[in-house]
């Protein structure tokens, strides 16, 4: 099984690592800072959508609103990861796998490095929320490509 590093995986690769930047970033944020950035988008939700909840309502709301955003960080990370794993070679199987075994690790390092941010608990409950998030998306995408290549395959044929 050989790898290449050719264009596509240069590309996935940096956006890889760029995401995995930005989730250290939100990561990083005081818990002052984290629950005033998911309010605001709360409020900006319910703005759209002319509802005023009720305070356990609002409460419900924001725990959904963070828990959905872990699953997406680390969903959009593994198929990140997908990528470029499978931009990198041509043979298939251990690319869904080993995408979701990075993201799932990178959600634990997450997790351990929310210990040392002010406000902020690193929870085995959230690494996974964030694994959950990783194989969905991988499912998604999975589907997705299944789709596409059916499709290739019956135009071609």
């Amino acid at each position: 099984m050989g790898f290449t590093i050719n264009r596509r995986c240069m590309v996935f690769a940096a956006l890889t690592v760029l995401w995995m930047a930005v989730i250290f970033f939100f990561s990083s944020q005081n818990g002052e800072d984290s629950s005033g950035v998911s309010e605001k988008l709360l409020l900006f939700l319910c703005g759209i959508f002319d509802y005023t909840p009720s305070p356990d309502c609002r409460d419900l709301l924001l725990l959904l609103l963070r828990k959905g955003a872990h699953m997406t960080e680390f969903g959009i990370l593994a198929l990140l990861w997908l990528g470029t794993l499978r931009s990198g070679t041509d043979k298939a199987g251990w690319h869904y796998p080993a995408a979701f075994v990075l993201s799932s690790l990178y959600a634990a390092t997450d997790e351990i490095h929310q210990l040392f941010v002010s406000d902020r608990a690193g929870r085995v409950t959230d690494w996974m929320i964030d694994s959950l998030g990783a194989i969905l998306f991988l499912c998604i995408g999975w589907l997705v490509i299944r789709v596409i290549d059916n499709k290739n395959s019956i135009s071609k044929g």
